[in-house]
């Protein structure tokens, strides 16, 4: 009976084409190139080639996958946050990478919620290190155009409801920019939960921005979005 399912071989192969489509792992894609054009001292035609992908322990151990840290989080002087940030992001991956779980949708899923708990962290950091002052930082919020925010008795930036330091962020530093509004469609991703978000995947009218968003969504646009928030957190601190 063979280790891997034809089905987990059908995701890997699906996997390995995702990663090579993008330009930031070009190394990657090299680095099969080579491993593949020449394996045990061997040349590999195309259609020795077509046999190897049908076998998946060859697969498995030719590309040896061992997940990293994909967010450059080198710029946090908080060496706590630094480490959670780190740590979500490992989780991220290893769920993009998790081949056992045939459910595509959970896979999404818990991609998207790690991407999220990072997002919160980056933007609770960002408005931390940008208004040392409560007081500055709620003024801040209820000054940005078209917003619903209203003071309560917040007392530190943790007892401010996340939607409004995310559509604060987004309305300063990406106002003309799909990218905030996707960033902030993970917030409500986690809001729903993983059997709404299905729902909502299959059905349009359920709720059409997250059906958009969902029908779209790849592992790859998702950690854009982590990645580009992350850049731009660092450029406007």
């Amino acid at each position: 009976m063979p280790k891997y399912s034809k089905e987990s071989l059908e995701k890997l192969l699906v996997l390995i084409d995702e990663i090579c489509k993008d330009e930031e792992n070009l190394w990657f894609k090299n680095n099969i190139q080579k491993r593949l054009i020449t394996l045990g001292g061997t040349t590999i035609s195309d259609k020795s080639f077509l046999e190897i992908k049908k076998d998946t322990s060859k697969i498995i151990n030719i590309l040896d996958i061992n997940p990293s840290c994909s967010v450059d989080y080198s710029f946090i002087n908080h060496k706590l946050l630094k480490t959670r940030l780190e740590l979500d992001n490992l989780r991220m991956e290893n769920v993009r990478y998790d081949l056992k779980e045939k459910d595509e949708m959970k896979r999404l899923y818990d991609f998207c919620i790690n991407a999220f708990y990072q997002i919160e962290n980056l933007i609770n950091f960002f408005y931390y290190e940008k208004f040392p002052k409560i007081e500055n930082l709620l003024t801040h919020l209820e000054n940005i155009k078209e917003s619903k925010f209203k003071r309560k008795e917040e007392k530190n930036i943790g007892d401010i409801a996340i939607y409004a330091k995310i559509y604060a962020f987004n309305k300063t530093y990406y106002p003309d920019d799909f990218t905030g509004y996707n960033i902030d469609s993970l917030r409500l991703i986690r809001n729903e939960g993983l059997h709404r978000c299905s729902r909502i995947k299959s059905i349009e009218n359920e709720n059409k921005r997250l059906h958009d968003f969902l029908k779209y969504a790849t592992f790859h646009t998702v950690h854009s979005l982590v990645n580009s928030l992350a850049f731009k957190v660092k450029e406007n601190l």
